[in-house]
C-alpha cells in the first residue's frame, strides 16, 4: 500500500474531491494547512494598509492510502483536478506504507 499526500489550493478542493469520488476513492482525510514560500515577501495593500501576506499561503492537505496498483491513477486524478496552470498549484507526495492496523474489531 502507499500513502498519497497532496497539498493543493483550497479553492480546488471540491473539484479534487469530486474527481476522487468519480474514480472510486471512498475515504480520505484532509485538513487546512499553510505554506511558506522563501521567495521575496509579497504583500497586498489597500490605501497603505497591508491586507494579506502572499508569502504565507493557505492550502488544503489530502491524505489517501490506496493499494500500490491504484496509486498512479489517484495521482493522475489529483493532478488533473488541482491544476490551474499557474505556479503554486501544489505538490503530491507518494510514500510506502509498511503496516496498517485497524482500530475497530
Amino acid at each position: 500500500m502507499v500513502e498519497i499526500s497532496a497539498v493543493i489550493r483550497a479553492g480546488k478542493f471540491d473539484e479534487v474531491r469530486d474527481a476522487l469520488h468519480a474514480i472510486g476513492v471512498e475515504f480520505f482525510t484532509f485538513y487546512d494547512v499553510k505554506g511558506v514560500t522563501f521567495t521575496k515577501e509579497q504583500k497586498g495593500s489597500y490605501r497603505g494598509t497591508t491586507i494579506y501576506d502572499a508569502s504565507s499561503i493557505s492550502r488544503r492537505k489530502i491524505d489517501i492510502v490506496v493499494p500500490e496498483i491504484d496509486a498512479a491513477e489517484v495521482v493522475d486524478c489529483i493532478k488533473k483536478a488541482a491544476t490551474t496552470g499557474v505556479a503554486g498549484d501544489g505538490k503530491i507526495f507518494v510514500k510506502e506504507v509498511k503496516t496498517s492496523v485497524r482500530i475497530s474489531i
